[in-house]
């Protein structure tokens, strides 16, 4: 029968009250979301570390920027750890929006199926510099306040920075999915 036919006749059958045939069950996928739970679920960790690592290498170029602005006055480590720290409103704002910028390659190179939504990309961003800034401020306790001083670079504190970044990147990424499935998701479901 052709499909004009067929349409014609299914239209006939729905105006007399007819019953339609029941569909073929559809093939179950693999990743079937859990029943209780409307929401996506949080990238795997595995991507949201490939998203610190992109992040972080976003800030090279900035590092690069500072140390050129600043006409060379100290090494380019120390320009790189600075300008991976939470220490200005500017360095946050940067820091969150290289979240946003590095998602899309990230969700790429961990296979993950969805994006994530920008608030989403900016709350691991947040997640991440909550650590940071905390770490930061015992990094500065442990040395002396601050990373260079009259053109003398503080070695404890660069490394104890340094640290308190590669910690903060990790842990932010390793503890977000927990905080999502915690904080996020349930209220999602009770607005509902």
């Amino acid at each position: 029968m052709p499909r004009s036919q067929k349409k014609r006749a299914a239209r006939a059958a729905a105006a007399s009250g007819a019953v339609r045939a029941p569909r073929r069950p559809e093939p179950a996928t693999t990743h079937a979301p859990a029943p209780a739970s409307s929401e996506p679920e949080p990238w795997s960790r595995r991507a949201l570390l490939i998203l610190a690592v992109l992040v972080a290498a976003l800030q090279v170029p900035l590092a690069v920027l500072d140390l050129v602005r600043d006409g060379h006055r100290n090494p380019y480590l120390v320009y790189l750890v600075v300008t991976l720290s939470p220490l200005s409103p500017l360095g946050q704002l940067q820091l969150l929006l290289s979240y946003v910028i590095a998602m899309p390659l990230s969700r790429r190179l961990g296979g993950e199926v969805r994006s994530m939504r920008v608030l989403e990309a900016m709350s691991v961003g947040a997640v991440v510099l909550m650590v940071d800034v905390l770490l930061w401020q015992l990094a500065l306790q442990t040395g002396n306040g601050t990373v260079v001083e009259k053109g003398h670079v503080h070695t404890a504190t660069l490394i104890a920075g340094a640290i308190a970044d590669l910690v903060a990147f990790v842990a932010g990424s390793l503890a977000y999915p927990y905080l999502y499935r915690r904080f996020w998701m349930p209220r999602r479901r009770l607005r509902r």
